[in-house]
């Protein structure tokens, strides 16, 4: 593949085993998941796990995973104590190399004091961590303490956990972006919000991530949410005229770092 469109490794897809999504919508199975590498030469993709979407269930998922050749991502269903570790024991034997903690989803987004825990967890089984960033929720289910600052104390107990911030903090990317920077252990996933928050006051903010934090971002589609095809058209606009090895950076080798021999750059 040329230069100009260089592989892409998706941080962010979430097919599910019934092709089910939230709030009863149609999702995104893995079959038409695997159709993206036909319309994408040098296409893969983290497919990630979420708890109790789509009939998610860990030894299901990773054979599928398996199975279409994608990277799976296990999810996270409880930060209980106990049940908690024995989840990830399950995890680990059955070869995850990650996993995704949701609080939203997981109904604990108001207090992520637990995050270290994890954290602890995934550095001992030499997991990667991606932490959903995205805070937005109902009253009554918004968060009571700062998730930026109660990410910093996990990462201050655990300094050497690998995470990927996905979809990069919303509205609060540049501040997000700033654990990246001083850190090779932690990525900015750009998904959702490279699309979703793309206004014409972030997009200068953005390409200049692209031009100066190039070896600590990545960029998922958020599918089913978006296409793949319109995420990487963002992708053009805003890093157009930034240097072929930046992009090739943003959209392959960072990840690579963190998932090595899932394709090849």
């Amino acid at each position: 593949m040329s230069s100009d469109n260089p592989p892409y490794f998706d941080s962010c897809t979430h097919p599910t085993l019934n092709g089910e999504w939230t709030n009863g919508r149609k999702g995104l199975s893995f079959e038409e998941l695997a159709s993206t590498k036909v319309d994408i030469p040098g296409y893969n993709a983290l497919a990630i796990g979420l708890p109790w979407v789509g009939g998610y269930e860990h030894e299901a998922f990773k054979r599928e995973c398996d199975l279409w050749g994608f990277e799976g991502i296990a999810a996270v269903r409880t930060v209980a104590d106990g049940q908690l570790e024995r989840e990830f024991d399950t995890i680990v034997d059955l070869g995850f190399r990650g996993v995704k903690v949701h609080p939203r989803l997981l109904a604990r987004n108001t207090d992520l004091s637990y995050l270290w825990k994890i954290f602890s967890l995934c550095h001992e089984n030499g997991l990667v961590c991606l932490l959903c960033t995205y805070e937005t929720d109902q009253p009554g289910r918004l968060p009571s303490h700062d998730p930026f600052y109660q990410v910093c104390d996990a990462l201050n107990e655990v300094p050497e956990t690998r995470l990927i911030l996905m979809h990069g903090g919303g509205p609060r990317l540049l501040q997000f972006a700033g654990l990246a920077r001083h850190s090779e252990s932690i990525l900015l996933d750009l998904s959702f919000t490279v699309v979703d928050y793309m206004t014409e006051s972030l997009r200068p903010l953005v390409r200049e991530l692209f031009l100066n934090l190039d070896r600590r971002l990545c960029v998922g589609t958020d599918s089913p949410e978006f296409k793949a095809a319109d995420v990487l058209q963002k992708v053009r606009e805003i890093a157009n005229g930034v240097d072929s090895t930046k992009i090739h950076n943003v959209l392959v080798d960072n990840l690579l770092r963190f998932f090595p021999t899932r394709i090849s750059p």
